[in-house]
């Protein structure tokens, strides 16, 4: 692994349009591209031992840089874990809780800080809960957006016409957000029969929709009509083979997004050569069954939902060029504090207020990160009935996790203390399966602390939202599998 010393600029950042970036050659700033990808889990991932080649490019590109293994969303929702991302706050600080709330005014995205600063800034968003009424836009000079019907290779050919409209000479702040692999899972035929060949059962080739061309969403459901979504996702009456299949459906989505990606960091790479930082990551997981919950995310603050990838890659001539694998409990809300850190300068006044994660550099630059607390919550639920141990469906309601050295505390507001507490040994139980919870565990008494002070921290946001009526929301929802 080859790393070199990082020296930070010891000029204060003041305003911040005085973000410019010095650590590289003056004549080429550094330009950032932000890859985020729905519904990714990091165990399916050739890279992490997937047993089919799931990510050929994606092993590639986490081999070139540095990736944490231990990463996690702090919601299993996209707008709000997106949010997160790109404020490197918690959903209690965005204002963000649901699939349909808006950015707070005060709080500031990525984005405006690099436009301040003279970067060219662009984003390709595929998701139709993503408008520019989520205020994620902010700070974009281009903000492209479109439904879940815009496929991986779609999503791509928009961000290379785009990519080739910016000025290599001047420095660019890219975001490009794929749906794939969210349900509906369906890559192409031969993908779908590589992965699963011999079985030709109902869902041989697709689960959920396959929109045609010219088709009205309205004509059809994401689940089918015999297999609504609160039956396939909480009490899955589908066999074990016929869920082994589904999951294969799921891999395979993700190698039909893995050549797209290629194609995309390929063509970003050769307009910006070595002064391109990549960050890869995904919202959040996908449920697959852990828990008795499938093909689905968001109800629970399990791994399951709450882990993703998460690599950062570094051109060679930056002074933490190198690779290698970080291990230690990261988020979401670190990517933001981090992408300054990397560039050189320390976060501006005004928005290290807001932020509530920590730069990661400290890996890059070969030293063990700090430990830290990582905290998370669970969404709204559509179907808040068939929710296992949840009592009540508003935000003060909602699971919360805290995870701290390999051990993880879930509560379940409202239950009597004896019954609200999960504690598992992420070590030795990953898919947590073994509640370890007893008042007088030491570990127990620890992680309640931090979490006590985390939820005391947020009380004043957790004034109760709710999801938007508004018609195209709820289009938007219904498209996506969310309400029926």
């Amino acid at each position: 692994m080859s790393r070199r010393i990082f020296v930070r600029s010891l000029l204060p950042a003041v305003l911040l349009a005085a973000i410019i970036i010095e650590c590289s050659p003056p004549s080429k700033p550094w330009s950032v591209l932000v890859l985020t990808v729905d519904t990714l889990r990091p165990d399916y991932l050739s890279a992490n031992g997937y047993d089919l080649p799931t990510t050929p490019y994606l092993d590639g590109l986490i081999r070139e840089g540095y990736y944490f293994d231990e990463a996690v969303s702090p919601i299993a929702r996209t707008t709000p874990a997106l949010a997160s991302l790109m404020t490197g706050a918690y959903p209690h600080t965005t204002g963000v809780r649901t699939l349909t709330d808006s950015l707070r005014n005060e709080i500031v995205p990525m984005a405006e800080i690099f436009r301040d600063a003279g970067y060219q800034t662009v984003a390709v968003v595929s998701n139709r809960l993503l408008p520019k009424k989520r205020r994620l836009h902010r700070g974009f000079d281009v903000y492209d957006w479109k439904g879940d019907t815009r496929t991986a290779v779609q999503t791509t050919q928009r961000a290379l016409e785009l990519v080739e409209q910016l000025d290599p000479d001047r420095p660019a702040f890219l975001w490009v957000h794929y749906i794939d692999p969210h349900v509906p899972y369906h890559a192409t035929q031969e993908l779908a029969e590589s992965f699963d060949p011999g079985y030709e059962g109902r869902f041989q080739h697709n689960f959920g929709w396959q929109p045609q061309p010219g088709q009205s969403r309205k004509t059809f459901q994401p689940f089918p009509e015999d297999l609504p979504k609160a039956v396939a996702t909480h009490q899955n009456p589908l066999s074990e083979r016929v869920s082994e299949h589904i999951r294969r459906l799921y891999a395979a989505d993700i190698r039909f997004l893995d050549d797209q990606v290629g194609r995309l960091v390929d063509a970003a790479r050769a307009r910006y050569g070595e002064s391109l930082i990549i960050v890869l990551a995904a919202d959040h997981g996908e449920s697959l069954g852990e828990h008795d919950y499938y093909f689905d995310h968001g109800d629970y603050t399990y791994n399951a939902g709450l882990r993703i990838p998460l690599a950062i890659v570094l051109p060679s001539k930056h002074p933490l060029h190198g690779s290698g694998r970080c291990p230690g409990w990261v988020s979401l809300v670190d990517v933001a504090p981090t992408l300054f850190d990397l560039l050189g300068r320390e976060t501006p006044t005004t928005v290290n207020e807001q932020m509530e994660g920590r730069s990661l550099v400290r890996c890059l630059e070969g030293r063990n990160l700090q430990t830290q607390p990582v905290f998370a919550e669970s969404g709204h639920s559509f179907y808040f009935d068939h929710v296992d141990r949840r009592v009540r469906n508003d935000v003060d309601g909602r699971f919360r996790a805290v995870i701290l050295d390999g051990w993880k505390l879930v509560l379940t507001p409202f239950l009597p203390d004896e019954e609200a507490w999960e504690l598992f040994d992420l070590t030795r139980d990953p898919h947590e399966e073994e509640n370890l919870f007893r008042d007088d565990h030491p570990e127990f008494r620890r992680l309640r602390s931090h979490l006590g002070e985390w939820l005391e921290s947020g009380r004043e946001s957790n004034a109760e939202t709710a999801i938007s009526a508004e018609a195209d929301d709820q289009e938007a929802l219904r498209a996506l599998g969310y309400i029926e």
